[in-house]
C-alpha cells in the first residue's frame, strides 16, 4: 500500500545504544533536498504529548502533584476555576487530562485560529491565555457526557496539562522539558525549539505534505 510519505528519518534505540538510524526520501521536494539524519529538523506535533506526560509523571515520582486530584488545586486560580458546565462534580484530574477522557470538546474552528505564519501564535497568547479561553465552563467546548466516561483526544486538554507542569515547577513549561526530559537524555537542546526564532536557520526544516487523491479532496 503506498502512503505518499516523502522522506522519514529513522532510529531504534534500547537503554544503552542506538542500534540503527538512517534517513529516507526527502525533507523538501520543491527544491528537492534529501532528508538527512543528523541535520533534517522534525517539527514534533503531537509527539510532543510524550514529553508532555513524561514532564507530569516525573512530578508524580516528587510527589508534587497526584493524578486523581483536581486540577484546579494545581492552578490556584479560585476565579478562573476549570469544570464541565454540566457536570461540576466530576473533578477533571491529571489523569482525565492524559488519558483523553475529560470530555473536552475538539473545536477545529478554534482550532484553526492556532495555525498562523512565523511565531504569531505565540506573541498573541501565553500557554495559560489560551488554556483559560478554552478549557472554560463558559465555552461550548465539552462533550455532553461527563469527565471520565468517554474518550476523545484533546489537544487542549495536553495543552492544560503542560500548564499544569508550569505552575508546579515555577518555570515555562518549555525550559522545564529543555532541562529535565532532553538534557539528562543527553540531547543537544541547541538543536531544539519551540518556535521558529529558537534556530539559527529553518532551511533544515522538514516541510509538510498533504497527498491529494483528486482535486475534490484540494476543494474540500
Amino acid at each position: 500500500m503506498k502512503v505518499h510519505v516523502p522522506g522519514a528519518a529513522v532510529i531504534v534505540v534500547n537503554a544503552t545504544h542506538t542500534l540503527y538510524e538512517e534517513a529516507f526520501g526527502f525533507q523538501s521536494l520543491v527544491p528537492p533536498v534529501p532528508m538527512n539524519i543528523d541535520k533534517s529538523i522534525f517539527p514534533l506535533a503531537s509527539l510532543s504529548k510524550t514529553s508532555i506526560a513524561a514532564a507530569v509523571m516525573q512530578l508524580v515520582e516528587k510527589e508534587l502533584v497526584d493524578l486523581d486530584t483536581d486540577v484546579n488545586q494545581y492552578l490556584s486560580e479560585p476565579d478562573k476555576r476549570i469544570f464541565h458546565p454540566q457536570y461540576p462534580s466530576h473533578s477533571i484530574t491529571l489523569r482525565k487530562l492524559l488519558s483523553h477522557s475529560a470530555s473536552i470538546f475538539v473545536n477545529h474552528a478554534v482550532q484553526n485560529t492556532y495555525y498562523q505564519p512565523g511565531d504569531t501564535a505565540y506573541e498573541q497568547q501565553s500557554l495559560a491565555d489560551m488554556v483559560y479561553q478554552y478549557v472554560n465552563p463558559n465555552t461550548s467546548n465539552w462533550l455532553p457526557r461527563p469527565p471520565g466516561s468517554v474518550t476523545s483526544y484533546s489537544n487542549e486538554g495536553s495543552a492544560l496539562a503542560a500548564l499544569i507542569v508550569e505552575r508546579i515547577a515555577k518555570i515555562p513549561y518549555s525550559e522545564y522539558v529543555k532541562e529535565q526530559i532532553l538534557k539528562p537524555l543527553g540531547v543537544d537542546i541547541s538543536k531544539t525549539g519551540v518556535r521558529l526564532s529558537d534556530f539559527a536557520t529553518t532551511e533544515n526544516l522538514v516541510k509538510h505534505y498533504a497527498y491529494a487523491f483528486n482535486t475534490t479532496y484540494l476543494e474540500g
